[in-house]
């Protein structure tokens, strides 16, 4: 670095330098000055003018805002409330400062309220929330202070009338002054105020007052009469609102009597660079007039004409120079404006404070900084302090400037909103800009969040972080133990409170509240007796615990409540319970772990409720003492049992509650302290519960999902003493056995896991689930889970007759006679009713009535069960005859069938946990297939083939029960560790013939895993005969030739691994006799496909053919035609057969015109019938071509695809109806949006995306109030709130919007807050909308049994408007409705001795003829005549 020295010039003279013009020489206090000549009157004499005086007067040449160097101290300054503490007052200033206001500012009678309260008599104290609103317009004596580092000065704002009107004297106050005066005490007749003006004594009569005014609070007043005295006057005043201060009198002299606030006419002189120049009080006085400060904010200098008057408000007069600082803006607003709209232009929603705005265009190099124009309408600027900050040491300021050309855009953060300029500040700071956490609205309670350390704090003996720009806190009780803390450390915390107020944040990092499973109390609505919380210990007592949880919420835990001696420390973080709750005070106690992991326990239901059953385990207690009647003491233990835990079934869980209703005694098995599960009482009954300890590597145990995310699943395992969960993969739970399946898992799903690794240093398990890790492969298992399935539903039904219900007196399969009631609109399917006394509810689901046309009403059919449904208490039935005919009621598996594979089925129904199928051929019992092969399967490989109405090859795995798999699962899973012992034993007692090798030696090869075996032909049993054999004549014996050729061309099938084939008699399969008296059909092929199979005899070769699939496949184009997948095997070989073509003669070719004539009309009239049910997609589309802007057609034609499930036509179907309809219709396109966003909420995730879609498109507050309704009938209580908050918000001027909140949070469970919300409307809304405001809440607090707090609304409006007619009415049918009779008759006896017009009285009158006519005697009826008779007798009088 080369040092900086002075020079010395080598003789001659040294130039010194010129001095710089000083920049701030010419701001004194508020202004650039310059002094200016001012040329005297011309006079007579000319010769005198050399020795006249100079006139030189400081003349500003511009309009420079406040900042904190031209503020003077003690200076009165109006200001704007921006924010309300009970304590504190924040108030913006000009020149985009802020003020805060204390309690003792506020007025001398307002502290002495004060000091009253704090000695207990609070009768006369209101907090400053109640005396303050945003918005109010005050003016006080700026102070400034500095703080302990002298580094920031800050500014206090007195608004004491005492000292803010120190310099005024009595004597000087005139008719109409404005001042700001404290109300010192409240009279009989009025107010007597706090003038703070020396000898002025003031009084305002409460009969011209317009609100009711507390003691301390501050008001305008205008001075009516007044009388003056030698040391004092008296004044008589009146209250005046902040937008009619004016000040009429335009020769005042004195500025300290023009207070600011007040407003006064401004006379434009002269365009500044930076304002306007002008003059008030008949130009006695000058006044400026900065460029931010025009009427609105985007105003130009040019748009205020030279020598026009306009009205502005006093903001400051300079101390010394006298100067007179204004603002054109009048209506100053504490909030932006929710919308800025012009003719033709759209509106512009206000911009949240912290958001970014992309591309910001730059008007102009204005005062103080960069001009801004932000989304098109709205007014920003950027500092040039701000731009100076970004940039270090020396830089070129024009360099800088240069890159804010106008027109140019930056993307810029949104620092805050100042009220009296209204424009946004912000600043392009790239470290600003790319912030994500900025302010504390980025920041809520409960999240996880990295924060650094900035600073040790001594006060807290913790440590100040920082959270982005965001100030948190990280106190001594929060702190994680054993951690070593330096500045500028990263800690992983959680956000335990969010105070607005102080503007920060606490943290802590400790581990118990990182753990993702917490529940952390953050409302005290949700404060719920019994419910656990976790919580920080912040006091110890030897009474008592002060226990801290989120947002400041506090209990207390009482020593005495305890069982058991219990240790507490300050900073220990655990587990509590809520004991009780009165308003704010929540006393806790400790949760007790009576039970252990697999504990079963005899439990008794004591209610049901929607998250599942509320149990009661009675217990001895611990103390051996009896009772007073000597039985043993017993303690009662309340738990849940979680409606997922009732079943591992979905479909039964409702089932469940049914059978186990309030007072039933059963056994459930601990989980985790109160929760216990029904479903785990059998595997912890036989299983030994393990421990950590006792965990093997290998082990396969139980657990169930507990979060789960589209990459990882966490796990909680069966283990005792270990309650962290663990965590899967889902990748690893995919065996990718069916493609482009999703995994969906929810909470408490059963899962098996095996333990792969134990860390016992760490307490740490690493398990597996998939599906080949904990399952052996084995058919039989699944077998055995899907018998567990049958067994629960048998006891379902057994537990429904016990009770008597009507559902348990139906069996699958049986025959019932049904009444056709008609077809639900929602989900198509046909509604019957089973005749008899009990009118059990039946349906034929859509998928299998198909298009068929609906029976008339009251018709009687035969069907058939398919299934009984207890949860619906519903039975699944079919009425088509062929299943009638093929159905029968269930039996146990024939020993022919053990092991069966390659037998054709059809899929009737596919339920949530099982297929039901029915057998193509002769009369069966439904086959039951599962969905999943095992718990784990989580791809539904058992099921993922099988579709409602598709045929398919199934293969027995069951010994007994007729339970199935298809035949490729099958194929796949039956070699799989599978012994001899389980092999099925069933073998063919004929002898094989093996398959003669067809011409040039072609074989027909059939791999059969594990080995390969020869093609066998199973010869028919000789003395095997059917029912229906015996009826037919007997056929001819083939001869030797003959069997030989039909083992030849025989097609092999599968026969529990074995390749058989089926005996043919004159080409049909035989239907032999089966076991148990049942006919049970085994599907063989026919004879036409073993003779396309055979080698044909021209020498080509043979096709080869999968094993088991050649039944499958159909070679006469001509059958595939004709066959009907119900028919029996001898339709089929008859239809199979080509008919011969036959010419019609002339009377049967016009006897089949005529027949397609009457068809063509019978679909013309069907088309043509406006009440015709609509079947199909043709008959929809006709229906949306006709009536294109009808959006009911549209909404059912979504609707049917729908319930066929197809999500994606139904969306782009919608879309289509919204760029169909006319833009005119807007009810019929927000009927379409509704039903789009009802769509994407229940099936899609991209809600938000389309609400922001449908608020463009739409009117916003009308779509508002559909997401509220949709959001309710979904249940979405987390987004309904946010949504209200939205609401009220944007729309909060609208007062339909109000009672709609109101309902709302009635319906959220938030009753204690519509009484708030309640007075929040009455401040927004104007008086004239007052009353049916508070009416219609009378009538949400009456209809959700609030009737107190209705009626103390009613009565308040009929005491203040007893005109009201129809609130009498409203007042008087809601008590009659909520039958309080004796409250209704006494209200109309407070109506009818209002002096009223007749006609009003006449109503009256009426309505208190009809109570007593309902609900009183002759006598009260009576009464009420003659007191209407004596009330026209006496009007009549008074009129003559």
């Amino acid at each position: 670095m080369v040092p900086n020295e002075k020079s010395f010039p080598r003789g001659g003279t040294i130039h010194t330098d010129a001095k710089t013009a000083d920049n701030n020489s010419n701001i004194v206090f508020g202004a650039s000055q310059k002094k200016v000549k001012k040329s005297s009157k011309p006079k007579d004499n000319l010769l005198d003018l050399g020795d006249e005086p100079v006139n030189e007067q400081l003349e500003a040449f511009s309009a420079e805002t406040l900042n904190m160097d031209t503020l003077q101290e003690d200076m009165l300054v109006m200001g704007v409330v921006k924010g309300v503490t009970p304590t504190a007052l924040q108030v913006a200033l000009p020149g985009r400062m802020f003020a805060r206001t204390l309690v003792a500012d506020i007025s001398e009678a307002y502290t002495r309220v004060a000091k009253a309260a704090m000695s207990g008599d609070t009768s006369d104290y209101h907090d400053l929330t109640d005396l303050f609103e945003p918005g109010r317009i005050v003016y006080g004596r700026a102070i400034k202070t500095e703080n302990l580092n002298g580094n920031r000065t800050t500014l206090l704002l007195s608004l004491k009338p005492s000292e803010v009107h120190s310099n005024l004297h009595h004597k000087n106050i005139k008719k109409g002054f404005i001042f700001s005066g404290a109300i010192e005490e409240i009279q009989e007749h009025g107010y007597v105020i706090e003038t703070g003006v020396q000898g002025l004594q003031a009084f305002v009569a409460c009969e011209e007052s317009k609100q009711t005014l507390h003691v301390g609070q501050l008001a305008f007043i205008k001075v009516q009469q007044i009388q003056h005295d030698t040391h004092k006057s008296t004044a008589t005043c009146v209250l005046v609102e902040q937008s009619q201060i004016k000040i009429k009198s335009q020769n005042e002299s004195n500025l300290d009597y023009i207070l600011p606030g007040s407003i006064v006419r401004f006379k434009v002189s002269k365009h500044l660079k930076d304002g306007l120049k002008g003059s008030i009080m008949n130009e006695s006085f000058a006044a400026y007039i900065n460029e931010h400060h025009l009427a609105t904010p985007l105003d130009a200098l040019e748009a205020y004409e030279v020598n026009q008057d306009y009205y502005a408000r006093v903001l400051y007069v300079m101390p010394l120079t006298k100067l007179v600082y204004l603002t054109l803006n009048l209506d100053i607003k504490p909030d932006p404006e929710t919308g800025i709209e012009e003719e033709g232009d759209e509106e512009v929603e206000p911009i949240q404070v912290g958001s970014v705005v992309e591309k910001a265009k730059v008007l102009r190099l204005g005062s103080g900084g960069v001009v801004l124009l932000l989304n098109k309408k709205l007014k920003g600027i950027i500092s040039f302090k701000s731009i100076r900050s970004n940039y270090k040491g020396n830089y070129d300021k024009d360099e800088v400037l240069s890159k804010y050309g106008r027109k140019t855009k930056h993307k810029v953060r949104i620092l805050g909103y100042d009220v009296i300029e209204s424009m946004y500040y912000c600043s392009d700071a790239p470290n600003v800009v790319d912030e994500k956490v900025f302010s504390l609205t980025d920041v809520n309670t409960g999240d996880i969040v990295t924060a650094k350390i900035v600073k040790k704090n001594e006060k807290i003996n913790g440590w100040t972080l920082k959270i982005g720009k965001v100030t948190a806190s990280l106190e001594q009780v929060y702190l994680a133990p054993n951690v070593r803390y330096e500045v500028g450390q990263p800690l992983r915390c959680r956000v335990l409170e969010v105070n607005s107020e102080r503007r920060i944040c606490y943290l802590s990092n400790r581990t118990e509240y990182l753990d993702k499973g917490l529940k952390l109390l953050t409302d005290l609505s949700s404060a719920q007796v019994g419910n656990v919380y976790t919580g920080t210990v912040v006091r110890c007592d030897d009474s008592f615990v002060l226990v801290k949880f989120g947002n400041g919420i506090e209990g207390i835990l009482y020593r005495k409540n305890l069982k058991a001696q219990s240790s507490f420390f300050e900073g220990q973080t655990t587990k509590f319970r809520i004991l009780s709750r009165n308003k704010d005070k929540i006393t806790l106690t400790l949760p007790e772990d009576k039970f252990q992991l697999g504990e079963i326990c005899p439990v008794e239901i004591t209610n049901a409720l929607d998250a599942g059953l509320e149990i009661k385990i009675t217990y001895a207690a611990d103390d051996k003492e009896d009772d007073e009647e000597g039985l043993p003491k017993t303690e009662e233990f309340v738990g849940l049992i979680p409606l997922r835990l009732l079943s591992d079934h979905l479909e039964l869980l409702q089932a469940q509650v049914r059978v186990h209703p309030v007072g039933s005694l059963t056994e459930a098995a601990c989980i985790v302290q109160n929760i216990f599960s029904l479903r785990d009482v059998a595997y912890f009954s036989s299983q030994i519960t393990k421990d950590f300890k006792s965990i093997q590597v290998g082990d396969i145990i139980r657990s169930y999902v507990k979060n789960a995310t589209d990459q990882v699943v966490d796990l909680m395992v069966s283990v005792r003493d270990y309650n962290k969960p663990v965590k899967v993969h889902v990748k690893m739970l995919r065996l990718n056995a069916v493609k482009n399946t999703p995994v969906e898992l929810v909470p408490e799903q059963l899962l098996m896991v095996k333990v792969l690794s134990k860390e016992p240093e760490t307490k740490t398990l690493t398990v597996s689930a998939k599906l080949t890790d904990v399952w052996s492969g084995d058919l039989t298992d699944t077998a055995k889970s899907v018998e567990r399935y049958l067994d629960e539903v048998a006891q379902i039904k057994t537990g429904l007759a016990e009770i008597s219900a009507p559902i348990a007196k139906y069996s699958v399969g049986e025959k019932i006679s049904v009444v056709f009631q008609g077809i639900n609109s929602e989900s198509h399917d046909w509604v019957y009713t089973v005749e008899g006394p009990s009118k059990t509810s039946a349906l034929v689901l859509s998928s299998l009535a198909g298009s068929a046309t609906a029976p008339p009403l009251g018709s009687k059919h035969q069907a058939v069960v398919l299934w009984v449904d207890y949860s619906s208490d519903v039975l699944l039935i079919s009425n088509k005859k062929v299943d009638i005919d093929h159905i029968s009621s269930g039996g146990d598996l024939p020993k022919n069938l053990i092991g069966k594979a390659g037998m054709k089925a059809k899929v009737l129904l596919k339920l949530e946990s099982v297929v039901l199928c029915s057998l193509k051929k002769g009369i069966n019992p439904l086959v039951i297939c599962p969905v999943r092969l095992h718990p784990n399967d989580v791809e539904n490989s058992a099921s993922a083939g099988l579709r409602q109405g598709d045929f398919c090859n199934i293969a027995f795995i069951h010994d007994n029960q007729l339970i199935a798999v298809p035949e490729d699962v099958w194929r796949l899973w039956r070699g799989a560790k599978r012994s001899n012992a389980e092999e099925p034993a069933v073998k063919a007692k004929k002898a094989k013939l093996e398959v003669e090798s067809p011409p040039k030696k072609a074989k027909l090869e059939v791999e059969t895993p594990p080995k390969k075996a020869k093609l066998t032909v199973e010869t028919p049993p000789k003395k095997a005969k059917t029912d229906e054999a015996k009826k037919k004549p007997k056929p001819e014996e083939p001869s030797a030739k003959k069997k030989k050729k039909a083992a030849e061309t025989a097609t092999p099938t599968i026969t529990n691994g074995q390749k058989k084939n089926q005996p043919l008699t004159n080409g049909k399969a035989r239907e032999t006799a089966k076991q148990n008296g049942q006919l049970f059909f085994e599907d063989k092929a026919p004879a036409k496909k073993v003779k396309q199979e055979t080698p044909k005899t021209n020498g080509t070769d043979t096709k080869k053919r999968m094993p088991g699939v050649s039944s499958f496949w159909e070679s006469d184009p001509n059958q595939a035609k004709t066959n009907s997948s119900d028919e029996d095997e001898d339709q089929d070989a008859a239809e199979a057969q080509p008919a011969k073509k036959k010419r019609l003669s002339a009377k049967e070719k016009a006897k089949a015109e005529v027949k397609e004539e009457q068809r063509l009309r019978e679909i013309e009239e069907r088309n043509a019938d406006p009440k015709a049910r609509l079947e199909t997609i043709d008959q929809y589309e006709r229906l949306v071509i006709a009536q294109p802007n009808n959006s009911i057609s549209w909404l059912k034609y979504i609707a049917f695809l729908l319930s066929n499930t197809e999500i994606e036509k139904a969306r782009d179907l919608a879309r289509r109806a919204i760029s169909t309809i006319s833009f005119r219709e807007t009810q019929e396109l927000r009927n379409v949006w509704s039903a789009l966003l009802n769509m994407e909420l229940a099936y899609g995730s991209n809600f938000d995306e389309v609400l922001k879609e449908a608020l463009k498109c739409n009117d916003p507050l009308e779509i508002y109030i559909c997401v509220v309704d949709i959001l309710k009938k979904n249940k979405q209580r987390e987004r309904l709130s946010s949504t209200l908050t939205t609401i009220l918000n944007k729309f909060k001027s609208q007062a339909r919007i109000w009672p709609l909140v109101a309902e709302s949070y009635f319906w959220l469970g938030k009753s204690d807050q519509v009484h708030s919300l309640l007075q929040r409307a009455l401040k927004v809304l104007p008086n004239q909308e007052h009353i049916s405001c508070i009416v219609s809440f009378a009538k949400l607090y009456a209809r959700n049994d609030a009737n107190d707090m209705a009626q103390t609304l009613l009565d308040d409006v009929v005491t203040s408007y007893p005109k009201r007619i129809d609130i009498w009415s409203v007042y008087v049918d809601m008590l009659i409705k909520a039958g309080l009779i004796d409250s209704a008759r006494n209200v109309l006896e407070r109506a009818v001795l209002q002096k009223l017009k007749p006609n009003k009285m006449q109503v009256i009158y009426k309505k208190y003829l009809q109570l007593e006519e309902s609900h009183g005697t002759e006598a009260t009826v009576a009464k009420v005549k003659q007191q209407a008779e004596e009330w026209v007798k006496n009007y009549t009088m008074a009129v003559k």
